[in-house]
């Protein structure tokens, strides 16, 4: 071999020793309890001593010790296939319950195969044309029994690897997915440029940069090992820099000729010693607190989802069971207006009353149902808007004159002030009558006596709708909880407890999905209350000039 060839050889393979050993020393210092660790700790120290013996094979001169690193290579070849199979059936548990033939019968293998490869019956000798080049092993027959057990072993690893990568999930298999990717570049610039090149292009230059491919593994397999434990790596680093500085200083002290040079050593060295032990502490507890923090937010990211999995559930059996009691509702009110109505024949006067307080119940049972209906159908948009140019004061007019029964049932004033807003907006009618429907009700439901007003007027591009009460007004805790769900009035310290408290919180989604808002004000306890409906106004187009009236002007 070329002297520059040789020159590259044993600066790749000291790099790639020097490399190796120190990824193989933070994995280790990493986790030194898990078994993951150990066993990459040993492929590194089995991997270097694997370049080492190459180097040497190739730089010594003398026939005999180039034999014996030659066969030294051999056996390092058998101990990491070895070692590779069982790295990879661990990989990335921390400790694994290996099976009788793991521990006693594959060991006992690779140990009969060490003491062959140092026999002549896998080499017999060398042929060595250049004392500084590649010696050409004489080959006897139990390489075949040495590439056997390499090839088994190295074949097995991938074979695992490859069923772990498929069965796996979440970060096991992103830690597997860098382990498979270091496996099949190591062995890919293997196959590509120690096989294809030298076969193809005639060139075994390539070969001298055997190392760097192994390291291709070794640093996709350090990577996929500490991925989710880079915190760590940080206390190690740490670590390491602290010791390389502290060997620094304490050589320097040994180092001292003078009584001046080991006063000043002695200083630097347990300045350094105290330091680095403040350093590593403080680090230590910067990564604890790191990992809860991270914990936690892993926690908490799956309690989130699995809140808005359960969610999702509510949401499809509120609208699921919710159709299946509408159904049954509206029949039921069907047939009570019938018998009121007489259809079946004459009611008596004392079932008046009992059907009349049924058909309201049902009513309200109905009602229930609807919100519910569409709290779920806006909570999975899925609520369908009929969106057209109307008019809001049109909208309060269906409902006046069943209000005005209910004001005089109940021995109250029920007012209606139009004015002269101009009230067009674009929005559903039906969705907006809902919203006020709402108010108008509220409004009676918790006036026990007095007046309640409903009015429109204009607030900058904005129609405002209001609905005024006389009735026991509401503190500001109240006002601000009233729009959200399962939020109940209360009238006189008693909480209302008809319907779910869902009618001003749909009320409020379906505003603002009219781009409007609602809001609440009230002056205290007893001094009524208003609530009013913000609606932008809707803003007519210009009709387009004709033709023939531009061509007039």
């Amino acid at each position: 071999m070329p002297l520059n060839n040789l020159s590259i050889t044993v600066l790749v393979g000291a790099l790639s020793v020097a490399v190796n050993l120190l990824l193989g020393l933070v994995v280790y210092i990493n986790d030194r309890k898990s078994l993951t660790s150990q066993i990459f700790g040993a492929l590194n120290i089995i991997l270097a001593f694997y370049l080492i013996s190459n180097i040497l094979g190739t730089l010594r001169t003398e026939y005999e010790e180039k034999l014996f690193w030659v066969r030294l290579v051999m056996v390092s070849a058998v101990l990491l296939g070895t070692i590779f199979h069982y790295f990879i059936r661990v990989f990335p548990a921390r400790s694994l319950k290996l099976s009788i033939f793991e521990k006693i019968f594959s060991p006992a293998v690779t140990i009969a195969v060490v003491f062959l490869s140092l026999t002549q019956y896998v080499f017999s000798g060398l042929i060595i044309v250049d004392p500084a080049g590649v010696p050409t092993p004489i080959i006897k027959p139990g390489i075949f029994i040495f590439g056997i057990v390499v090839f088994t072993y190295t074949l097995s690893g991938i074979y695992l690897l490859i069923r772990k990568f498929i069965n796996s999930e979440g970060l096991v298999k992103n830690q597997i997915r860098f382990l498979l990717i270091g496996t099949i570049g190591m062995f890919g610039a293997f196959l590509l440029l120690n096989f294809v090149a030298v076969v193809a292009l005639e060139t075994t230059f390539f070969i001298n940069f055997t190392p760097l491919y192994i390291s291709i593994f070794i640093i996709f397999a350090a990577y996929a090992i500490l991925k989710h434990h880079l915190f760590n790596v940080k206390v190690v680093a740490t670590e390491l820099l602290t010791f390389a500085l502290w060997i620094l200083l304490l050589i320097r002290l040994l180092a001292a000729r003078d009584t001046y040079d080991i006063i000043i050593g002695v200083i630097l060295f347990t300045g350094a010693l105290a330091l680095g032990i403040l350093l590593i502490r403080s680090v230590l507890q910067e990564v604890k607190i790191r990992e809860q923090v991270q914990k936690l937010a892993i926690d908490l990211d799956l309690a989130n989802h699995d809140l808005k999995r359960l969610d999702e559930a509510k949401s499809d059996f509120i609208s699921i069971a919710s159709h299946q009691l509408r159904t049954p509702l509206s029949i039921i009110k069907g047939y009570i207006s019938m018998i009121q109505e007489g259809t079946f024949g004459k009611v008596e006067e004392k079932l008046a009353d009992p059907l009349h307080k049924v058909y309201v119940s049902n009513e309200r049972l109905i009602n229930l149902v609807s919100d519910l209906l569409d709290l779920s159908r806006m909570e999975r948009g899925k609520m369908q808007f009929e969106f057209a140019p109307i008019r809001l004061g049109d909208v309060v007019e269906t409902l006046v004159n069943d209000f005005k029964i209910v004001a005089k049932s109940k021995k109250m004033r029920f007012e209606w002030k139009r004015g002269e807003a101009n009230d067009l907006i674009q929005g559903d009618f039906n969705k907006l009558r809902q919203i006020i429907l709402n108010f108008i009700d509220n409004a009676f439901k918790y006036t026990p006596s007095g007046t309640v007003t409903v009015s429109l007027e204009e607030e900058g591009g904005n129609i405002k709708l209001l609905v005024s009460d006389t009735g026991p007004g509401l503190t500001q805790e109240e006002e601000h909880a009233l729009f959200q769900k399962f939020s109940r009035g209360k009238e006189q310290g008693r909480v209302h407890t008809e319907g779910l408290g869902l009618g001003l919180y749909v009320a409020k989604l379906i505003a603002e999905a009219h781009g409007g808002s609602l809001g609440v004000s009230s002056p205290g306890k007893g001094k009524g209350s208003t609530f009013y409906l913000t609606i932008p106004r809707f803003i007519e187009p210009h009709p387009t000039p004709s033709t023939e009236f531009i061509e007039n002007i």
